[in-house]
């Protein structure tokens, strides 16, 4: 993927809230399936950068929402299907390795990108993709937890402080827990360092170049370290009062009317 498609420490700290922000509000007029949770990965990956929406249940298909090379509002749809006999065996597969047996050698991807004009109509549709692929019932309201992607809001806004002239891109490669082994940070020839989560609870920035060299060590969130809990999972039956959305809908409303398309 060509180096300029990769966002800056700027461009990640503003998309990510402002993303989530839309899913949540989104997610209030939508359900899931009991005992489906969902969990939102960081990714870059051929021409969309924002989440990948990994469930915790084996699908053939997998959505991506981000934006393309162009700034606009993508979801792209993943299929792993059937091809020729010859097609190459993949290694891993959504941050997940595979061992023999789990994909057939005849299988590819097939992927499906869709653009939309604004984040609203892009976060419904991921949502309305969802239900296509889990229609099963009893469904129940979405519940959210999102302190675990705020904490990595606020290490890279403290990262992208530390770094502001520079501005270096930042590589997201979608694994879960990605950032205990941490985000590679890239500038002008000679520019180079990371970004890591340290298990003892605190973020770690190295940066290294010609005119500067920056190591910087701060505690983490104490919600950091609770890595057992996914973004949504289906909470109460739809059917009862709807959860508290518009709680987290107005912590991040600020975001939202600050940050451009």
């Amino acid at each position: 993927m060509p180096k300029s498609f990769y966002p800056r420490l700027s461009e990640a700290k503003a998309l990510f809230p402002l993303l989530r922000a839309h899913l949540v509000a989104a997610a209030s007029h939508h359900s899931l399936p009991a005992n489906l949770a969902l969990d939102l990965l960081p990714i870059v990956e051929e021409g969309v950068f924002g989440y990948e929406i990994l469930p915790n249940r084996e699908t053939r298909t997998y959505l991506t929402i981000g934006r393309d090379d162009q700034g606009e509002p993508l979801l792209r749809k993943s299929t792993y299907c059937a091809e020729v006999a010859s097609a190459l065996r993949l290694a891993t597969v959504n941050g997940r390795i595979f061992v023999p047996g789990d994909l057939d050698a005849r299988e590819h991807i097939d992927r499906c990108d869709a653009t939309f004009p604004d984040w609203a109509s892009a976060t419904e549709a991921a949502w309305a993709e969802l239900l296509a692929l889990f229609p099963d019932g009893p469904r129940h309201s979405v519940e959210v937890h999102d302190d675990l992607h705020r904490c990595l809001d606020e290490a890279l806004a403290i990262a992208q402080s530390h770094l502001a002239l520079p501005d270096p891109c930042i590589d997201f490669c979608g694994v879960p827990d990605e950032a205990l082994y941490g985000f590679a940070l890239t500038g002008a020839p000679g520019e180079r360092g990371h970004l890591a989560l340290q298990p003892q609870g605190w973020w770690i920035l190295r940066w290294e170049s010609p005119a500067k060299a920056v190591y910087s060590r701060w505690a983490a969130s104490p919600r950091a370290n609770d890595a057992a809990r996914l973004w949504a999972r289906a909470g109460m039956a739809a059917t009862e009062a709807a959860l508290p959305l518009a709680l987290l809908v107005t912590a991040s409303s600020s975001v939202v009317s600050q940050q451009p398309r």
